[in-house]
């Protein structure tokens, strides 16, 4: 017993030693540094940082030259300069309402939405990582337990064949154990495999488009979950920091919509020169707003409001129920790690230890020990199984909480 887990432990150490080791804080460092979704959420932003300063733009002058009394006939004789009229002159618009104003705040406030939506892809990302992480992990223990069982298993059949062969038990026996020991090798492979697959998933998440062989450094069993309350939870998801700041967009884009509604005043100013004379042109230009007075793009930007403060209030009832059920997920995977895993193991391991013995004293039959030992190996398997629902359900926490590496 002692030599085959010997052996099994330098076999996975040797594959631990070719396989990369990494932490759950080193994957979400590359996942939240080279992600392919980032670059397209650091381009939003840059293209936000653009509307930003073309908000502030004021509307460009106006340059105007008109000539009138134009011919090409007649007497006397045409003198362009003299017989015609010229204008020259400058057009401005001047926004009222604090349209220039109203713009840049609706223009930031879009810029802030948009870092909003990049934090919360990061949120996702970081969630995802830390639920693929605790997968890879949870099903890597259950790899290296099968590995160290079926190892451990050699040594129990190459005893029953000695014994077979100096003919102290029955064929019968022998093929038993044989078999078990071919479910178990079975089982070993499907475990390695879901194993393999829970790695690639996790550099999936991570945004890695090469995948490469894996060790997952952090212990499975969890430290103690951190105290949380639903205000913190409120007050750091990012998807209720986006809700009320989509209020205020809806806000500002009202407000200018409002400004809108109100005509601009184009003043001018420029020469003339009329029948040799020169004079001078001043004049102003005022939009009367008879027909079109914005009202539909107001009515429009106050149902977005009325549909923000909805959204906010859902966001807020959504946050509060996966709050309420992760809290209450992790009661209960603790009580069932201390209360049913721990000992149940721990039965099952002296009930194993009992039941070999009794055998190799010959004070019971293989199908005894056979069962003691599935009764053992579906304990261990109950045990981690117990330690990897904990700490999926403390990462699921971790997202609920809004927290960020």
């Amino acid at each position: 017993m002692k030599y085959a887990f010997a052996v099994a432990g330098l076999c996975l150490a040797a594959a631990r030693a070719s396989a990369e080791p990494l932490s759950l804080t080193a994957a979400l460092r590359e996942a939240l540094t080279s992600h392919p979704l980032l670059d397209v959420a650091r381009s939003r932003v840059e293209a936000a940082e653009g509307q930003v300063r073309q908000s502030a733009a004021r509307p460009n002058p106006l340059f105007v030259y008109q000539s009138e009394n134009l011919r090409a006939w007649g007497s006397p004789a045409y003198r362009y300069w003299e017989d015609s009229d010229h204008f020259f002159y400058l057009q401005q618009t001047f926004e009222t309402a604090a349209k220039r104003t109203r713009r840049q705040d609706l223009a930031r406030l879009q810029q802030d939405r948009i870092d909003l939506e990049r934090q919360m892809t990061m949120w996702q990302i970081a969630g995802h990582v830390r639920g693929a992480y605790w997968e890879a992990a949870a099903t890597a223990r259950i790899r290296d337990l099968y590995r160290q069982v079926t190892a451990n298993y050699q040594e129990t059949v190459t005893y029953h064949e000695t014994r077979f062969r100096e003919g102290a038990i029955a064929e019968s026996d022998l093929i038993r154990v044989q078999l078990e020991a071919s479910r178990l090798a079975l089982i070993a492979n499907q475990a390695k495999l879901e194993a393999d697959q829970a790695v690639i998933r996790l550099q999936r998440e991570m945004g890695r488009r090469e995948f490469g062989a894996v060790e997952c450094s952090d212990a499975l069993e969890p430290t103690a979950t951190p105290v949380t309350t639903l205000a913190t939870a409120l007050a750091q998801r990012p998807e209720m920091r986006l809700a009320r700041k989509i209020g205020e967009v809806a806000g500002g884009q009202t407000l200018l919509q409002q400004a809108l509604a109100k005509p601009n005043v184009d003043g001018l100013f420029g020469y003339k020169r009329a029948s040799g004379f020169d004079t001078l042109i001043v004049g102003v230009q005022v939009p009367l707003p008879v027909f079109n007075r914005n009202v539909g793009n107001i009515e429009t930007s106050l149902a977005e409001q009325r549909a923000a403060t909805g959204a906010i209030r859902s966001t807020e009832a959504l946050i509060a129920a996966e709050y309420a059920a992760v809290v209450s997920e992790i009661a209960l995977r603790e009580s069932q790690l201390r209360q049913s895993a721990e000992p149940l193991l721990a039965r099952a391991r002296e009930n194993a230890r009992v039941a070999e013995a009794a055998y190799r004293l010959g004070g019971t039959d293989i199908l005894r020990l056979l069962d003691a030992q599935r009764q053992q190996l579906d304990a261990e398997r109950l045990y981690l199984d117990a330690w990897a629902g904990l700490r999926l359900a403390q990462a699921h926490l971790d997202s609920v909480m809004g927290v960020m590496p």
